[in-house]
C-alpha cells in the first residue's frame, strides 16, 4: 500500500496537481496582506522542492509546463501593456526607463565581475537584476488607488522601454555566446535586427490587426485562439530572427487591444489569458524555478547576495530617481516610482532561466539572481506605504 502511494507520489500528475493547489492556497492567503503572489510562489517551491523537503523535483513535463509558462507570462505582459502609454509620456519613459535600466545593470555587471564571473556571466546576471515586473507594478498601484495618475502612466511607459532595452541587450548576449565571440558589428546588427522586428510588429498591429478584427471578435473562444495563434506566430519568427522567442509573444500581446475589438470581449480575453498566465501556468513556471535553488548560497556566497541586492535595489531606485528629476518630476514622485519600479518578477526570472538553461549562468547564480528577486520585490510594497502615508501627491493623467 504504502509503495503504492510513493509511485502516485512521484507521478507528473500528481507533481502538477500539487502545484497548482499549492500555488491557489497561496494566492488566497497572500491576498489578504497585498503582498506580491510571486513572493509566495517562490518560497512554496523552494519549500516543496530539493532545497528543504524534497517533495517535488524537477521532471521533463515540469519544464514543459514552465516554458508554456514563460510564453504565457511574456504574452500577458504584453497584452497589459498599453502602446499609448508610451506615446503620450514619451520624454520621461525614455529617460526613466534608461537610467531604471542602464544603472542596475552597470552595477549589477561590476559586483558580478568583482566576485569572479565571467564577463558574459556578469552582462547577464546585470540583465536580470535590472528589470522590473509589469503586472507586480499594476498591483501596487491598484492597492494604492494609483492606476489612472500620471504617476502610473510614466511608470508603465517607462516599462515599456526598460523591457525593449532589455530584450535587445538579452539578444545580444545570447549571440556573443553562441558565436563564442563579441564584436561591435554584431552587436550593431542584432539591435538592428531588434528594431526592424518591433517595427514589423509595429505595422502588424496597428495596420494588419484592426483588418483581422472579426477573427478576434468571434465567440465561442475562437477569438482567444486567433490570439494564441498570433502569439505562437510572432514568437515562431522571432526564433526563426534567432531572437528569443519570449520577446515575439511580448509583441504579439503588445497589439491585441480594444480598438479592434468591443471593451467586454477584450475583458473576456484577457480575462481568460490572465486565469492561464497567473493561475496554472506561470505559477508553475516560478516554482520550477524555486525548485532549482541551492539554500546553500547564503552561506557560501553570502558577500555576493548582499552586494547584488544592493545594486539592485540602489541602482533601480537611483537610476528611476535620476530619469524622474531630469524630467522636471517632483522629488518624492520620483522617489515613489524608483520603489514601485523594484519589484521584480516574471521578466527577471524568465531571462534568469533562459541563462541557465543555455549554461551561461550556473545553479548557484540561479539561486542568487532569484533571492535577489525575492528580497527587492518583498520591500518594495512596505516602503511604497510608508511613503503613500506621507501623503504622496496624486498628480492625475493628463487628458
Amino acid at each position: 500500500m504504502f509503495a503504492n502511494v510513493s509511485n502516485i507520489l512521484q507521478t507528473p500528475l500528481f507533481n502538477i496537481l500539487f502545484f497548482v493547489a499549492v500555488s491557489w492556497s497561496i494566492a488566497i492567503f497572500l491576498e489578504r496582506f497585498h503582498i506580491p503572489i510571486i513572493i509566495g510562489e517562490l518560497l512554496a517551491g523552494i519549500l516543496i522542492g530539493p532545497a528543504i523537503l524534497g517533495i517535488i523535483h524537477p521532471s521533463p513535463e515540469i519544464d514543459l509546463l514552465a516554458s508554456l509558462g514563460m510564453f504565457f507570462l511574456m504574452f500577458y505582459a504584453g497584452l497589459e501593456t498599453d502602446p499609448r502609454h508610451l506615446r503620450n509620456t514619451l520624454k520621461p519613459s525614455v529617460r526613466i526607463g534608461f537610467f531604471g535600466v542602464c544603472l542596475p545593470l552597470i552595477l549589477g555587471t561590476g559586483v558580478s565581475l568583482y566576485f569572479n564571473a565571467s564577463l558574459i556571466q556578469a552582462v547577464l546576471i546585470g540583465i536580470a537584476i535590472s528589470g522590473t515586473s509589469m503586472v507586480t507594478k499594476l498591483r501596487i498601484l491598484n492597492d494604492l488607488k494609483l492606476e489612472k495618475t500620471q504617476i502610473s502612466y510614466n511608470m508603465m511607459g517607462a516599462s515599456i522601454v526598460d523591457n525593449v532595452i532589455l530584450f535587445t541587450i538579452l539578444t545580444i548576449i545570447l549571440k556573443t555566446f553562441q558565436k563564442g565571440m563579441f564584436t561591435f558589428q554584431d552587436a550593431v546588427g542584432t539591435g538592428l535586427e531588434v528594431a526592424v522586428f518591433f517595427a514589423a510588429t509595429l505595422g502588424i498591429g496597428y495596420l494588419v490587426f484592426p483588418r483581422l478584427s472579426k477573427f478576434f471578435t468571434t465567440r465561442r473562444g475562437k477569438g482567444f485562439t486567433f490570439a494564441l495563434l498570433m502569439g505562437f506566430l510572432f514568437a515562431f519568427i522571432a526564433e526563426a530572427l534567432h531572437l528569443p522567442f519570449i520577446l515575439g509573444a511580448y509583441f504579439a500581446g503588445l497589439f491585441v487591444r480594444e480598438e479592434i475589438m468591443s471593451h467586454s470581449l477584450f475583458q473576456k480575453m484577457r480575462d481568460r489569458f490572465l486565469a492561464i498566465s497567473y493561475g496554472f501556468l506561470g505559477p508553475i513556471f516560478i516554482m520550477s524555478i524555486a525548485l532549482k535553488v541551492n539554500l546553500g548560497v547564503l552561506s557560501t556566497q553570502t558577500s555576493f547576495v548582499l552586494a547584488l541586492f544592493g545594486a539592485a535595489f540602489f541602482g533601480k531606485l537611483a537610476g528611476v530617481y535620476l530619469g524622474g528629476i531630469f524630467s522636471k518630476i517632483p522629488s518624492r514622485e520620483s522617489m515613489f516610482m524608483g520603489l514601485a519600479m523594484n519589484g521584480r518578477g516574471e521578466i527577471e526570472l524568465v531571462i534568469a532561466l533562459i541563462g541557465l538553461q543555455l549554461g551561461i549562468i550556473t545553479q548557484n547564480e540561479l539561486s542568487i539572481i532569484v533571492m535577489v528577486a525575492f528580497a527587492t520585490t518583498f520591500i518594495a510594497p512596505f516602503m511604497l506605504n510608508k511613503l503613500k502615508n506621507s501623503k504622496i501627491k496624486k498628480v492625475p493623467a493628463a487628458a
